[in-house]
């Protein structure tokens, strides 16, 4: 299995910001200004899903004013809702509406057979993904990229987990289970899919799903917060 990391332009995936009371910084993207004042710093993407109605579900890492942060909901139009964690950094946890730019970068990730290593980072040239996969499947999912979109491939090898990795840290059927339940909508908002559905489909009882979604849960959570 291979990898991948790109570099995607930014000028190309993030919205027009004219008349917008909330700007990102100039000399640094990571940063979110209000009405003027640097309120928060984003330190990573976490997760990224497009939704079957056009939205997107995402989860950031940020330091700064968590509190004036979340008042992007009322600012914004196009942030469906915003929560955030508490600590001197956080989690953001957003629905919003993407632009056409987003929603086709996250369409061509889905076409393809591959992976994301999360987190996603920001960088001052545009952000830097890690994708895995086969290699004819990386190589499609480059050849179709908008033409909007600058990538620059910054590097390239043979894929081997990291003991940090949250994948290599699950088994072969707690790995089924949870690509079920992010195929069918298990962590959308709302949810579109039960663990009863989920059962249903793999031939499990409704607590053994229940058990592994725990054990997974526990699992990714450790791994990215400790």
């Amino acid at each position: 299995m291979r990898y991948i990391t790109l570099i995607i332009a930014l000028e190309g995936y993030i919205r027009s910001q004219n008349d917008q009371p909330i700007r990102r910084g100039l000399s640094d993207p990571r940063e979110v200004w209000i009405d003027g004042s640097h309120v928060a710093t984003q330190e990573a993407i976490q997760y990224l899903n497009l939704l079957d109605d056009g939205t997107v579900v995402g989860v950031a890492r940020f330091s700064g004013d968590a509190a004036r942060f979340t008042t992007i909901e009322d600012e914004i139009p196009w942030i469906v809702s915003c929560t955030v964690t508490g600590g001197e950094t956080w989690l953001a946890y957003m629905h919003y509406e993407p632009d056409e730019v987003e929603t086709a970068l996250l369409e061509r990730f889905d076409t393809e057979a591959i992976s994301i290593d999360w987190p996603i980072r920001e960088t001052d040239a545009g952000l830097e993904i890690t994708l895995f996969g086969e290699d004819r499947a990386l190589q499609r999912l480059i050849a179709g990229f908008p033409q909007e979109v600058d990538v620059t491939l910054k590097r390239t090898g043979e894929h081997q987990p990291e003991i940090g990795d949250p994948a290599a840290q699950l088994t072969d059927r707690q790995k089924e289970i949870l690509r079920a339940a992010l195929a069918g909508g298990y962590y959308d908002i709302p949810r579109r899919a039960t663990q009863r559905d989920l059962a249903a489909e793999l031939g499990l009882s409704r607590g053994t799903i229940g058990d592994h979604l725990r054990r997974i849960e526990v699992k990714i959570i450790r791994s990215v917060i400790v």
